[in-house]
């Protein structure tokens, strides 16, 4: 039975039919028809050349707000009409053709007076910011090394603790309305109230990593290393502190950008004719009430968009940071 099962199966096998080889006609046709499928490698390069498009956009859209807010500010002079510090028409003039947010209550171009203001809480913004910043990372980095100490020093420490503590607990606009009537209204005096208020944030924030990395094993090590605490300040402690602080920067430029606005409404800001938005809103509010809507809207419509873009751009850009470091990593690459 095996011999026959297998004489069957090769009688089955030997029945098979053999394929005939392809003739030069049917090699040529194939070898079109496969060269004319697209490759399997092009829908890839699509996907990525769309999620580069895409980080792209958001690497624009980060950077979109602080991009027009800061060419308004360099481009205010070809981007206005008129003065904005002298009577260019009649007073109360409705938006027209000529005068685009029409004039104010003594005949000034709202438009460029807008423009401007823009340049003027920009300035104060910028100096506040970096100068509140910067204090602040100095006055917590020597809060945070000295405060569990002993000594002098640490004394220093511990009531300057204390006193920024206290100045937290008062109202920031009353500690810069304080500020600026012992002082006296000037630039120098909103400056100085300003950066008062803002400077705290940043204390606290350097303050409490400094406490944190304090307690890092590194630290131990290094020290064990032969490392003396000076030098691991320096070079482990400070570096890796100062991020909160930094982070926090734009949030100090928005408040800046409100406090200054605020001051300018109550009377103490930038004196006038110096075109600011708080001394603009606050001129235009009797107006308002006559139907006169345009003084105070358009000046409260800068404000409240700076304020806004700031702080979008301010959660936006660290997340796009990182798409291009990618993107010129992927350039360096190629």
């Amino acid at each position: 039975m095996e011999i026959s099962m297998t004489q069957g199966s090769v009688a089955l096998s030997s029945a098979t039919p053999i394929p005939a080889k392809p003739t030069h006609a049917q090699l040529k046709h194939n070898q079109l028809k496969h060269t004319a499928q697209p490759p399997a490698a092009q829908p890839g390069a699509t996907i990525r050349g769309s999620g580069t498009a895409r980080k792209m956009l958001t690497i624009i859209g980060a950077f979109l707000p602080v991009i027009i807010i800061v060419a308004i500010c360099l481009f205010a002079p070809a981007l206005s009409h008129f003065s904005p510090t002298t009577t260019v028409g009649a007073a109360r003039l409705s938006p027209n053709a000529k005068f685009w947010f029409g004039t104010d209550s003594v005949g000034m171009d709202v438009y460029s007076r807008t423009l401007y203001g823009t340049r003027i809480a920009v300035q104060f913004a910028i100096v506040v910011a970096v100068l509140s910043t910067v204090l602040g990372v100095l006055i917590g980095t020597f809060i945070g090394l000295t405060e569990s100490s002993k000594g002098v020093i640490s004394n220093v420490g511990r009531v300057l603790n204390k006193i920024s503590e206290y100045i937290i607990a008062i109202p920031g606009i009353i500690l810069a309305i304080v500020v600026v009537g012992l002082m006296g209204s000037s630039n120098f005096a909103l400056i100085t109230s300003l950066t008062l208020v803002l400077v705290q944030a940043p204390i606290k924030l350097t303050r409490v990593e400094i406490l944190r990395v304090k307690r890092e094993n590194y630290l131990e090590a290094a020290q064990m290393a032969g490392e003396s605490s000076f030098e691991s300040a320096f070079v482990h402690v400070i570096p890796n502190s100062i991020g909160p602080a930094l982070r926090n920067l734009p949030l100090i430029f928005g408040n800046c950008v409100i406090n200054l606005a605020a001051l300018g409404f109550i009377g103490i800001g930038v004196n006038a004719p110096t075109p600011e938005w708080g001394y603009m809103i606050s001129k235009g509010i009797s107006s308002m009430m006559l139907g006169r809507w345009w003084e105070a809207v358009f000046p409260s419509l800068f404000l409240f968009a700076s304020v806004l873009g700031i702080s979008y751009s301010s959660k936006a850009i660290p997340k796009a940071i990182p798409l291009i470091r990618q993107l010129a990593g992927r350039r360096g690459n190629q």
